[in-house]
């Protein structure tokens, strides 16, 4: 076992100094042989252990199942038990999790709900073993033949393989298998090919049996135990901003895995990092010391590791109070504003940008219509990889580290009143500001609907609810009836609503049947998704037409962000700041104006300086985004640099800058 976990620690560091960049081979070498040969030792001391208690077990030794049929029928009957036991309780903790754990948001709620889980199912999985115990005996006299070497029980070892390894590849084969992360899985393949073979060489082999006779096995052992355990300390040692670091993320199979594990056994104070193996915590001693923590300015500690205590700012200027009585700039747009915005929809999946399922065939003929007749912009950028993070990005116009948070570190951390939203600027023009929403993240307390007359988040779930919803259903019909409501009363309006669809978990649909497997399965439900949530879109923009709306309505449709699909060896978003997670489609239909397809680089943080200069009002001083209005009558913007956050929170605490201009893209981990 030993052997078998060296080699796949051999073959880890062979990748990572073959495929990675920045590798130094001795780090490597030190992280992959002390990491893994540590497992092994750990694994070969422990399978030792267990392999010594069940041979104890067996009356006569190993010989008696050869010998002793009795003896032999015996056990296999109970290795039969044991199996149906193990699986019966595999089948509640199953079912346990499907029904009751998966949809709790607290993971130490779950963990203790997994610990009771155990202590209900034993009963039961015991039970079950010993009933199978207890009549398997003359089945396994019956039915199966006797080995002469293992005598039945080894029989029954290998059909219970044999079984084994049919129900991991029906599970395989079902699952979207591709998205997960699978190196661990090969090294342990390396470490059992590998460990079979050595154990076939020194055990079987005659020369290699003639050789471990003459082996000093004492000091063998001895001396293996010396040079993992000094690799493991030169390991541990690595300064955190090694290099060797990110090319073993990379490229490795198991080591990263291995690595993710020696960083939380070594966190000492449980905040999520450790100040060995590259964690980065700078006191390991403090919980609220850790990269990404909130820095408490001029209190002389360096909460968030980054070399120094925050410095105390100085009390930002407040911009000056725009004049609620001041009028609209002449010849502004005097008309409403419809704002569509769509979950995780990836800037490529539109008809327009040239997707099709099958090829030639558009997902998006509602978004194409409207691309057509207004100004598209092929090449808009969000501000954050996420929803909790975009979504006040866009509102605030400002990057994310730039806004006011409740607790910035949060997963979703409300922003404070303090912070000044477009949307208060447009409700001060005298159009009925109204947010229709069924989503957990646009409850009123997240700060983002300030200035809104209307707000409703009717039939939004928690989370996990909402992960797997089909809200969009619930929502248009609503969004229809308010504007239905507009138009009879020739009421003037700005109002904004959110489609979930088609944010992962991808749900199927009667109208969009589904028929790959695997990761091409899942990203076909995500395509499926993409057109079930368009042809809810041309129910509302066919309800301006309906209503006359649409002659002096202007429509907005945009993304949070984007969808990865392995580009970067990542799936879904959150994760960093690549171009799939980050391009989103941005659509200005505005009544009167003549299509334009814009190959500009824009951000979501230009949607609203963008429709305030549309109404004749200048934006605040405290935007950071700049308005796009001269683009969309056909006039040429200038270039300037798009910036992107991922910012550290308790869920995914990495921090990454990304700036893109002139046709590069420059990312500071």
């Amino acid at each position: 076992m030993f052997a078998g976990f060296l080699a796949a620690g051999v073959c880890d560091a062979a990748l990572v100094l073959g495929r990675g960049t920045g590798a130094h081979p001795w780090e490597t070498v030190a992280l992959s042989l002390g990491l893994l040969g540590s497992a092994g030792v750990l694994a070969g001391a422990t399978l030792g252990w267990l392999t010594a208690a069940l041979l104890t077990a067996i009356p006569g030794g190993t010989a008696a199942l050869a010998s002793d049929p009795a003896v032999d029928e015996r056990i296999a009957a109970n290795v039969l038990g044991a199996a149906v036991g193990v699986a019966a309780l595999a089948g509640a903790m199953a079912l346990g999790q499907m029904l009751l754990i998966a949809r709790m948001s607290s993971a130490l709620l779950a963990a203790i709900a997994t610990g009771g889980l155990v202590v209900f199912a034993a009963p039961f999985a015991l039970g079950s073993a010993l009933m199978v115990r207890h009549y398997a005996a003359p089945l396994v006299r019956a039915v199966l033949p006797r080995s002469r070497a293992f005598g039945r029980t080894g029989t029954t070892l290998l059909l219970l393989l044999i079984v084994g390894l049919a129900a991991a590849t029906l599970a395989v084969s079902r699952v979207d298998w591709r998205v997960l992360d699978l190196g661990p899985c090969k090294s342990l393949g390396i470490a059992a090919l590998m460990g079979g073979a050595h154990g076939w060489f020194w055990y079987l082999w005659a020369q290699g049996r003639a050789w471990h006779a003459r082996l000093p096995i004492a000091i063998v052992r001895g001396a293996t135990l010396i040079i993992v355990g000094a690799l493991l300390v030169v390991g541990a040692s690595i300064p955190e901003g090694s290099t060797t670091y990110q090319a073993v993320a990379d490229e490795s199979f198991g080591l990263r895995l291995a690595l993710r594990i020696a960083r939380a056994l070594t966190d000492r104070d449980h905040d999520g990092f450790s100040a060995r193996f590259g964690g980065g915590d700078c006191d390991d001693g403090r919980a609220d010391v850790f990269p990404g923590a909130e820095d408490i300015a001029g209190d002389g500690i360096d909460q968030n590791c980054e070399g120094g205590d925050a410095a105390i700012a100085a009390a930002p200027t407040s911009p000056p109070a725009r004049s609620a009585s001041a009028p609209p700039r002449a010849g502004a747009f005097k008309g409403n504003i419809l704002v569509i915005s769509i979950d995780a929809l990836r800037a490529d999946r539109l008809g327009v940008a040239g997707y099709g399922r099958p090829a030639g065939h558009s997902l998006t003929p509602a978004l194409d219509g409207l691309a057509r007749r207004g100004t598209y912009f092929r090449r808009a950028w969000a501000q954050a990889p996420n929803t909790p993070r975009s979504f006040p990005s866009l509102v605030t116009s400002r990057y994310p580290s730039e806004i006011a948070w409740k607790q910035r570190s949060a997963n979703y951390s409300p922003i404070l009143p303090s912070n000044e939203t477009f949307f208060e600027d447009l409700a001060r023009t005298d159009r009925r500001a109204i947010g229709i929403f069924s989503h957990f993240y646009f409850t009123a307390d997240r700060g983002i609907s300030k200035g809104f007359a209307e707000w409703s988040n009717d039939g939004a779930g928690t989370i996990a609810e909402s992960n797997k919803d089909i809200a969009a259903p619930r929502i248009v019909p609503r969004v229809i009836a308010r504007l239905k409501r507009a138009a009879a009363g020739h009421e003037s309006f700005v109002l904004w609503t959110h489609l979930f669809e088609p944010h992962s978990s991808y749900m199927d649909h009667p109208e969009f049947p589904s028929s790959a497997k695997g990761v091409h399965g899942l990203e076909e439900r995500y395509d499926f998704e993409i057109a079930f949530v368009d042809s809810w879109i041309g129910k509302i923009l066919a309800t301006l037409d309906e209503t006359g709306l649409a002659r002096n309505t202007a429509v907005v449709v945009l993304a949070d962000h984007g969808e990865a699909w392995g580009e970067h060896k990542l799936y879904f978003h959150g994760q960093d700041l690549s171009e799939e997670q980050l391009r989103v489609p941005l659509v200005f239909a505005i009544p009167g104006a003549d299509p334009v397809v814009a190959e500009d680089n824009v951000a979501l943080i230009d949607v609203g300086p963008t429709l305030l200069d549309l109404v004749g009002l200048p934006p605040s001083p405290a935007f950071r985004g700049r308005s796009l209005l001269a683009r969309i009558h056909g006039q040429p913007l200038s270039p300037v640099p798009i910036y992107a956050e991922l910012l550290p929170a308790t869920a995914w605490p990495k921090h990454e800058v990304v700036m893109i201009s002139d046709g590069k893209k420059l990312t500071h981990h």
